[in-house]
């Protein structure tokens, strides 16, 4: 059995909160992602909301997810597992009004953090045709280290 765990259920700051998500975020996470594929012809002409729909009812775990809100608004959500070896973040999601909020920089670096304190890499993937998600792993030190046809996958070393 895997000895995975999330964090960042109930982070706080002055500019955003986390919180658990539940079966009733579901509706929001399809937003979420619509607006974010929505950006990205190359990704959104492979968007299908019923299977997206399908997918959710079906497969959400929203005890590996966190809600991240601003103002009590939900504006993103989060899911990050670390695993024995490594961090992996599933995915960042923002809605694209707070793309350039710095929620996100703020959030992944308190995950390098973590990485840095448990000397495990930090792995993720992102789309190619994402500029938002280029700029930031290329200022945090993330490199690629595997690529697919519309993403790569990039990872974070400790120092």
């Amino acid at each position: 059995m895997s000895k995975e765990k999330t964090f960042l259920v109930n982070k706080m700051s002055s500019d955003y909160q986390l919180r658990p998500a539940t079966m009733d975020d579901i509706a929001f996470m399809m937003r979420l992602e619509k607006e974010n594929f929505a950006q990205l012809p190359e990704v959104w002409v492979l968007f299908d909301e019923a299977r997206q729909k399908d997918q959710y009812e079906h497969f959400f775990r929203p005890n590996h997810v966190s809600i991240i809100e601003y103002k009590s608004h939900p504006i993103g959500a989060v899911s990050i597992i670390t695993r024995r070896k490594d961090i992996f973040i599933v995915y960042l999601y923002l809605l694209p009004e707070f793309h350039d909020s710095g929620i996100d920089v703020s959030l992944i670096k308190e995950v390098l953090e973590q990485a840095k304190q448990e000397q495990k890499p930090v792995i993720t993937c992102m789309f190619k045709a994402e500029q938002w998600e280029k700029s930031i792993c290329n200022r945090l030190g993330f490199t690629i280290f595997n690529e697919y046809e519309l993403r790569w996958r990039v990872k974070w070393n400790p120092p």
